[in-house]
């Protein structure tokens, strides 16, 4: 198995961009645009990978939320340069810039006994909530891997756009998602909610 490094992360990233597709929306509609991968399996590996890599080699910095939060907008000529940016700045400046919020709690501590008990503290919530985060990464990361398994890029546009005729309100939007899921056939929902089902980390968290 090939070595990860930062450097083999950047180089696949670089030689993907240029394969970025756009897809423009069909004549008399408008907001149905949107850019794709022709392998986007490929890519979310290399998404999930790059997450995990900056996790462990670059723990707690402050841009590896930056990375995930840029790596959640809608795929784009420009959030691909992004996050590229973003990898390349950790590898000319690899030293860890630690999340601003820990540091200001220290200084305001002080040393001693107090600001151990602090630290010990800080430390541990942190790690508790890294370990959240991760967890809640991973499990977005499955549900959208599924979701894209079933649905093409235009069925998605449609879903976004029943989401906004109501207003980004969610649960308003409900009936509608469910409406436009039907109308994709009846074999869709029931794919997706099986993708979810046989995956081996979402199965073993049923408890059954």
């Amino acid at each position: 198995m090939e070595e990860i490094t930062l450097d083999s992360l950047i180089q696949e990233h670089k030689e993907r961009i240029p394969q970025l597709h756009y897809k423009p929306s069909p004549p008399g509609c408008i907001g149905f645009s949107y850019y794709y991968y022709d392998d986007s399996a490929c890519y979310q590996k290399w998404l999930a990978t790059t997450k995990r890599y900056l996790g462990i080699t670059f723990p707690n910095d402050k841009d590896i939320k930056e990375f995930v939060a840029v790596s959640s907008e809608e795929l784009s000529p420009e959030q691909q340069r992004k996050l590229l940016a973003i990898l390349e700045a950790f590898s000319s400046l690899p030293s860890i810039i630690p999340d601003a919020r820990i540091t200001e709690i220290k200084e305001k501590e002080g040393t001693g006994r107090n600001a151990i008990n602090v630290t010990t503290n800080i430390n541990n919530s942190n790690q508790q909530s890294q370990t959240q985060t991760q967890e809640q990464t991973l499990a977005v990361e499955l549900f959208i891997e599924a979701i894209k398994d079933d649905l093409t890029g235009r069925q998605i546009k449609e879903l976004k756009q029943v989401v906004n005729n109501a207003d980004g309100d969610l649960q308003k939007a409900r009936p509608g998602i469910i409406d436009k899921l039907k109308s994709f056939g009846s074999d869709v929902a029931s794919n997706i909610v099986a993708n979810l089902l046989t995956n081996p980390m979402i199965w073993g968290g049923l408890g059954v």
